[in-house]
C-alpha cells in the first residue's frame, strides 16, 4: 500500500475495486459479531471471515489487559529518561507496538502545533525541519487521560475511506487514548501520526565450522565445503543458480579502473555497530549518533538487535580480498556511514532528515499497521517523498520476515490492502525481498508483493566479527531480509560508481530495467542482476594498463603500451596512442619509444558509431648515462716508446648494453680530435716524450656521454724494444656464466689465451693475474674464476718480460653471472 502522493504531501488515495457480496443469511458472521458479548469475542468472529469478505460497521478499538508489549521501554530524548511501550493487537492477529504518549506532527503551522501542545497539556520532546522542506516534524509527549477515547470509533470512520468492520485490542487506557488523541488531531486536519515502532528484520543462524572456515551451502554445489574464495560463492559469483555476478562486475569495473576510482556514499540506519571489532569495513567508515542517548556503537537495545548492524554493513560491503570476514557488493566503492537510530518513527524519521548528504539510505528495518492506521504514516510517507525528489538518494528497506503477502488485500464493497508496511511501502522507497540459499524462488520467510515488493535479493549472506561472535578468521551466516536489504543498496553503489554523474532515478531504472525472471510466481521478473546492471552502466571506457602512472620508461629502446577497452556494444575501437600530444603509435597493444623529459601517454579509442574514450598517465621517458672504464694501460703501467704501437682497452655500458665502437674516441691530454676509435684499439698516439693523460669518452645516440683517464708515460724509443702482447680470449668486457661447484664454492671454468712476442726473437716469461694476483704461465691457461649469485668483477692481466727485463702487459675486465 505505497501511499501515493498528490502535489500536497499527505495526501492519500485509495483505488476502488470491484464490490464483493455481502453476507444477507440470519446467522451468517456479521449478524453473530453484532451480537457478540465482548469486543474480543466479536473480534474472533471477524478475523474468522475470508479477507474477500467483511461486514458492515464500526471500527472498535478497546483495551485488554491481557496483552502486554514484549519490549521494554525505550530509552528517552534525556539520558536516564524513559519513554513507555504500548501493544496492539489487530483482527489478523498481528501484534504491533507504539510509543504510548508520543504522537508525531508534521506542519509548517507553528501556531497549530503550539495550540496542540497546550490542549493535551504536552511537551515537545524533539523537532528538525528536512532540507528543501518548509515543513517541521515534532515528536510530542501528550496526556493520555485527557483523550475521549469516546470518539476515537466516529474519527476513524471519518479517517478511513472503507467502513469495514474491525476490532483492535490496545495494552492500556493510556494507549487507547493515544490513539483517540491522534485520530481527533488527523480530522481536525493536521497530518498527524502514531511513534509506531519498528523491528530488524534478521535471522541469523550462527552455524560454523573449525577456525578459518565458514557454513556449508554457499557454493555452487551446496554439498562442498567452505571456500573462501568470494569468487565461489553462490549469492555473489556468476554462473551459479542465482548467478547475479557481483564477483564478476567487480572484475568488469576493476579492468577499466572503475572499481576503486569512485566511491559512493552510502548511509546504514541501525542499531549495534561494531567496527573496531569488525575491521572488514571500507577504509574511514564512520559511525555517528543519531539518539541523544546512545553512542554510535552501543550493541542495540534489544537482544534480537544486538550487534545487528555490523552483520547489515557487512552484508552490504564488507571488504573483498583481504583475508578477513567476509565480501560485499559494495566493498570495493562505498563511502560508509553507519547512524545509529532509534526504533520509533520519530527517530528514524530524523536519521532519515540528517542523511541527505548520502546517496544510498539502507533501512533493514520492517513493520506493518493495519489499514485503519495508515493514515498515521502520513508524516514519515511525506518525509520520504520528499528526500527521493530533492536529494537525489535511493532508499531501500527490508519486506520482512513474515512470509507474508504486503499487498495482502481485504474487502468489504471494495478491496484494498490490509496492511501498510513501514518502511517498505513509503513513498520513494524501494522494498526488498529474499532469495532462498542458492535459488531463484523465494525464502519462504521472506515477504512479497506484486505491487509493492520492488526487486529480490539473497536472503542468506556470510559476515563477519561482531562482540558476541568474535573468534578469529570465522564468517557466519546471517539470514533475513535485513539482509537482502544491504545486498541490493550495495549492486546500486556498483552501479553509481561505474558511472557516477547517473542520477538517483538512472540508477533506479537500471537496477529495474536488468531484473531477471524467477519460476516463482511470488517473484516473477524481480531476481537482482549485478553484472548486466553494471555493465549497462558502464560508459564506453579505455583503461591504461601499461605503463602505470609515475614509471619510468627507458629513452633507448621500445616500451610496450596497453590498455583494456570496455566497448559498450560500440563496437571494435581504433586506439591512438600520443605522447604530450605527438602520435607515437596505433593499435593495443604497441611499441614505441616516446621522447626524452615528462611525457603525458594519452590513449584515445575511436568506436565505429564515432563514440570516443580516452585515460592518460603521466610518465618519465629517462635517458640514463652511458658508463666507460679504461683497462688498460692501467696506473703503474710501464713506459711506452713514442713509435710503439699500445694497446689501449675500455669497457663500457649504455641502456642496452656497449656503446658502439664508433661511438667511443680517444683523445691525448686536452686534443680535440681523438687518435683513435673503438673500444680496443692498439695504434701509436703520435705524442711527444714525456708524461701524457689518456682520455676516453663514449656516447650514446642521445649525444649524452661518459669520459674516462688513465696516465700514460711516452721515452725515446728504446734500443731493445719491449715485447709485444694481446689477450686474445675472453675478449674484454665479457660476461661469463657460472658452469661449476666445489668446496670454495661456485666458479667459470676454462681457458683464457694470449700472445706475446719479442721484436728481437728473445725468449719471454708470461704471467697471469686475476684481480692482481697470480694464477699461472703460459699463453693458454685453464682457469678457475670464482662466482656465485649475482656478478662477480675480475680483471684478467697478461704480462710478458724480455731477457733485458723490458716488460709489457694487457689486462682486461670480464664479470662471473649467476642468477640465483
Amino acid at each position: 500500500m505505497r501511499l501515493a502522493r498528490s502535489a500536497a504531501i499527505g495526501t492519500a488515495i485509495l483505488i476502488l475495486l470491484a464490490p464483493q457480496p455481502v453476507f444477507a443469511a440470519a446467522d451468517d458472521p456479521c449478524e453473530a459479531a453484532a451480537k457478540a458479548d465482548t469486543e474480543a469475542q466479536r473480534a474472533r468472529i471477524l478475523a474468522a471471515m475470508p479477507d474477500t469478505e467483511g461486514c458492515e460497521g464500526p471500527i472498535t478499538v478497546y483495551v485488554d489487559e491481557a496483552l502486554t508489549p514484549k519490549r521494554d521501554p525505550l530509552p528517552g530524548f534525556d539520558k536516564g529518561d524513559t519513554r513507555p511501550v504500548a501493544g496492539m493487537l489487530d483482527a489478523d492477529g498481528v501484534t504491533k507496538e507504539f510509543v504510548a504518549d508520543e504522537v508525531v506532527v508534521t506542519s509548517k503551522d507553528s501556531g497549530a502545533v503550539d495550540a496542540l501542545v497546550e490542549r493535551w497539556d504536552g511537551k515537545v520532546l524533539s523537532s528538525f525541519t528536512p532540507e528543501k522542506s518548509d515543513e517541521t516534524t515534532y515528536t510530542i509527549r501528550v496526556r493520555t487521560d485527557l483523550a475521549d477515547a469516546a470518539s476515537l470509533g466516529e474519527h476513524l470512520v471519518k479517517l478511513n475511506k472503507y467502513h469495514k468492520a474491525t476490532s483492535i485490542a490496545v495494552s492500556g487506557k493510556g494507549a487507547l487514548g493515544l490513539l483517540a488523541i491522534a485520530a481527533q488531531e488527523a480530522v481536525a486536519g493536521l497530518t498527524v501520526g502514531v511513534n509506531w515502532i519498528t523491528v530488524p528484520t534478521s535471522y541469523a543462524t550462527r552455524s560454523l565450522a573449525e577456525a578459518g572456515t565458514g557454513p556449508q551451502g554457499f557454493t555452487n554445489v551446496i554439498t562442498d565445503p567452505y571456500n573462501r574464495d568470494p569468487y565461489t560463492w553462490s549469492y555473489l559469483n556468476a554462473g551459479s543458480v542465482q548467478d547475479i555476478g557481483v564477483t564478476e562486475a567487480w572484475t568488469q569495473m576493476d579492468a577499466v579502473g572503475l572499481l576503486t576510482a569512485n566511491k559512493v556514499k552510502m548511509t546504514i540506519l541501525d542499531q549495534g555497530f561494531a567496527p573496531v571489532v569488525n575491521d572488514d569495513m571500507p577504509a574511514n567508515t564512520a559511525m555517528a549518533s543519531m539518539v541523544p542517548w546512545a553512542g554510535a556503537g552501543d550493541q542495540g537495545t534489544t537482544s534480537w538487535a544486538r550487534w545487528h548492524g555490523t552483520q547489515v554493513a557487512n552484508a552490504a560491503a564488507a571488504v573483498p580480498g583481504n583475508f578477513k570476514g567476509a565480501a560485499g557488493p559494495a566493498g570495493p566503492v562505498a563511502k560508509l556511514q553507519l547512524n545509529y537510530t532509534g526504533t520509533d518513527m520519530f527517530t528514524i524519521m530524523y536519521a532519515l532528515s540528517r542523511s541527505t548528504g548520502a546517496q544510498l539510505i539502507n533501512m533493514s528495518f520492517a513493520g506493518s499497521v493495519s489499514w485503519v492506521w495508515a493514515w498515521t504514516l502520513l508524516p514519515m510517507d511525506g518525509l520520504t517523498w520528499l528526500l527521493r525528489n530533492t536529494a537525489n538518494l535511493l532508499m531501500f528497506a527490508a519486506a520482512g520476515n513474515e512470509g507474508a503477502n504486503v499487498d495482502g488485500e481485504t474487502c468489504f464493497l471494495a478491496c484494498w490492502e490490509k496492511a501498510l508496511y513501514s518502511p517498505c511501502e513509503l513513498a520513494g522507497v524501494i522494498c526488498v525481498g529474499g532469495l532462498g540459499l542458492n535459488s531463484l524462488t523465494r525464502d519462504p520467510r521472506s515477504n512479497y508483493g506484486h505491487e509493492d515488493v520492488d526487486i529480490f535479493a539473497p536472503f542468506s549472506v556470510l559476515v563477519g566479527m561482531d562482540p558476541q561472535h568474535s573468534t578469529l578468521n570465522k564468517t557466519w551466516q546471517a539470514d533475513g531480509t535485513s539482509m537482502s536489504t544491504p545486498y541490493a543498496a550495495g549492486v546500486a553503489a556498483l552501479i553509481w560508481a561505474a558511472k557516477p554523474n547517473l542520477s538517483a532515478d538512472s540508477v533506479q531504472d537500471i537496477l529495474f530495467e536488468w531484473r531477471r525472471t524467477s519460476p516463482d510466481s511470488k517473484v516473477k521478473r524481480k531476481v537482482i542482476n549485478a553484472l548486466d546492471a553494471v555493465r549497462d552502466a558502464m560508459p564506453a571506457t579505455v583503461k591504461i594498463t601499461s605503463p602505470l602512472a609515475g614509471w619510468t620508461l627507458p629513452a633507448a629502446s621500445p616500451s610496450q603500451f596497453r590498455a583494456n577497452v570496455f566497448a559498450d556494444g560500440n563496437g571494435t575501437p581504433t586506439v591512438t596512442w600520443r605522447a604530450n600530444g605527438t602520435v607515437i603509435g596505433v593499435g593495443n597493444p604497441v611499441n614505441a619509444t616516446p621522447p626524452v623529459g615528462a611525457q603525458t601517454i594519452t590513449a584515445t579509442a575511436v568506436f565505429p558509431n564515432g563514440v570516443q574514450a580516452s585515460d592518460s598517465v603521466q610518465v618519465n621517458v629517462h635517458n640514463a648515462a652511458p658508463t666507460i672504464v679504461i683497462t688498460n694501460p692501467t696506473p703503474g703501467s710501464p713506459a711506452f716508446g713514442v713509435s710503439e704501437p699500445i694497446s689501449f682497452k675500455a669497457v663500457s655500458t649504455d641502456d642496452n648494453g656497449p656503446l658502439a665502437d664508433s661511438a667511443v674516441q680517444w683523445f691525448l691530454d686536452g686534443a680535440t680530435t681523438p687518435f683513435a676509435t673503438g673500444h680496443n684499439p692498439t695504434v701509436v698516439t703520435g705524442g711527444t716524450v714525456g708524461t701524457h693523460t689518456i682520455r676516453v669518452r663514449g656516447c650514446d645516440t642521445f649525444n649524452v656521454c661518459a669520459t674516462a683517464t688513465a696516465p700514460l708515460t711516452l721515452v725515446t724509443n728504446p734500443v731493445n724494444q719491449p715485447p709485444v702482447v694481446h689477450i686474445t680470449s675472453p675478449a674484454n668486457g665479457t660476461q661469463l656464466w657460472v658452469n661449476g661447484m666445489d668446496a670454495a664454492g661456485y666458479f667459470w671454468s676454462g681457458t683464457v689465451t694470449a700472445t706475446a712476442t719479442d721484436p728481437e726473437g728473445a725468449p719471454l716469461t708470461t704471467q697471469w693475474y686475476d684481480n692482481g694476483t697470480p694464477i699461472g704461465t703460459g699463453t693458454s691457461l685453464t682457469v678457475r674464476l670464482t662466482g656465485g649469485c649475482g656478478i662477480y668483477s675480475h680483471a684478467l692481466t697478461f704480462k710478458a718480460t724480455d731477457a733485458a727485463g723490458n716488460t709489457r702487459q694487457e689486462t682486461i675486465n670480464t664479470t662471473v653471472n649467476m642468477v640465483c
